[in-house]
């Protein structure tokens, strides 16, 4: 239980930090005029409160709550009445809650609170989590968007750089956490690896050997753009049980550190078996985190491409047959959109693999066209051009 003097203060400090922060405009749109309930998911540290400040600038009378500041330790639902007590005193009706999650039985306040007349805006850094209590109290009273760390163009806007190979490459490896990218300590990401992985999941999921799924985090940020199984994870990092391991992948997910694509194919039975490629959300995360991603540029590249894509897209794929691989397909309404492949440097050597894969994925999908994409290649085979990222991220990428 906490003291109506305490969240006084709480909220005074926030009102004058979150004045006081300079900010750069994000790519992502968030409605302002809505009657619903806006919920703002994404990776920690990746800069959820900042777009609401930015969103809420015009909005004088707000309250501001983290409820992972130590002074609300203990903050129950009852403790809501003591907050709203404050709100009405002070003529403010908008709520902007930061990882509410931590909160049991939250929803109830704010399903209250919302029919009462409140704006509401939520932030959160574990989507299961919030997903749950607003897929069941609050069904079809809320808007969720996701946010991510920069993208390339937000991290030019923020460096107040030019597109090109140079600013490119420095994207490749330093990602785009904002508050990393002030002090490009590679200490800040690995700590902050650590904290999402124990914090956010170990202690939240009763998971009492934290040092395996830490392992497992490891070991999967170290294989990005690689096929893993279940099964060969269980034996590699020594877990008894592939359930866990699907659990423990599962939860690294939902945390947004990692995400797997499936293989493409019309079943959806097989596509559930077969191996999935593994992706870190940040290049910089990942590179911080291990040392053989970082010495390697094209797969630096290939999850560059896929961070890109997953800002536009939750249905993103990989084909394979028994010739061919494409790296990249993305589906809306069940029908391929997009094929690509991303390739650092084309060469005499690889060009031919490269199209052949690019050429399979789109007669097998119906796919209009495909792209491949390199570091700072551009050429045209055919109907398949070759387009730098720094230029492709630039243009409509699908």
């Amino acid at each position: 239980m906490i003291t109506e003097e305490i969240i006084r203060e709480v909220i005074k400090e926030n009102d004058f930090s979150l004045s006081k922060k300079e900010t750069i405009k994000r790519e992502k749109e968030i409605p302002l005029k809505s009657a619903s309930i806006i919920v703002v998911t994404g990776i920690r540290r990746c800069g959820k409160s900042t777009i609401l400040q930015q969103l809420l600038k015009k909005v004088k009378k707000k309250i501001f709550l983290n409820f992972e500041d130590t002074r609300l330790e203990g903050f129950e639902l009852s403790d809501f009445q003591k907050l709203e007590k404050i709100a009405i005193a002070e003529k403010i009706n908008c709520y902007v809650f930061d990882e509410i999650q931590n909160i049991h039985q939250w929803e109830k306040y704010v399903r209250s609170a919302h029919d009462k007349g409140f704006q509401i805006f939520i932030t959160g850094s574990n989507a299961a989590m919030l997903s749950r209590e607003l897929g069941t109290k609050l069904t079809g009273r809320n808007i969720q968007t996701e946010l991510f760390p920069f993208n390339y163009l937000e991290y030019l806007r923020f460096k107040k750089g030019k597109p090109g190979i140079i600013s490119s490459k420095n994207y490749l490896t330093n990602g785009g956490f904002p508050e990393y990218l002030v002090t490009t300590d590679a200490e800040y990401l690995r700590n902050l690896l650590r904290d999402i992985v124990i914090r956010d999941i170990a202690v939240r999921r009763n998971i009492k050997n934290e040092h395996v799924i830490l392992r497992l985090a490891l070991y999967l940020i170290s294989n990005v753009g690689k096929e893993v199984s279940y099964n060969k994870i269980s034996k590699i990092i020594g877990i008894k049980s592939v359930r866990t391991t699907i659990n423990y992948c599962d939860f690294l997910k939902e945390s947004y550190l990692l995400d797997f694509i499936p293989r493409f194919s019309y079943s959806i039975k097989q596509q559930q078996i077969n191996p999935k490629k593994v992706y870190a959300i940040d290049t910089g995360m990942a590179r911080a985190n291990s040392l053989s991603f970082s010495e390697d540029d094209g797969r630096m590249l290939e999850n560059a491409v896929f961070i890109q894509l997953r800002q536009h897209s939750q249905d993103i794929l990989f084909f394979r047959d028994e010739q061919s691989e494409c790296d990249f397909l993305v589906r809306k309404n069940d029908k391929i959109i997009f094929a690509a492949q991303a390739c650092w440097h084309l060469t005499e050597n690889n060009l031919k693999r490269e199209l052949l894969g690019l050429q399979n994925a789109i007669n097998a999908t119906g796919v209009k066209n495909g792209i491949i994409i390199t570091f700072n290649q551009e050429d045209k085979f055919g109907k398949i051009k070759a387009v730098p990222f720094w230029r492709w991220v630039q243009n409509n990428i699908f």
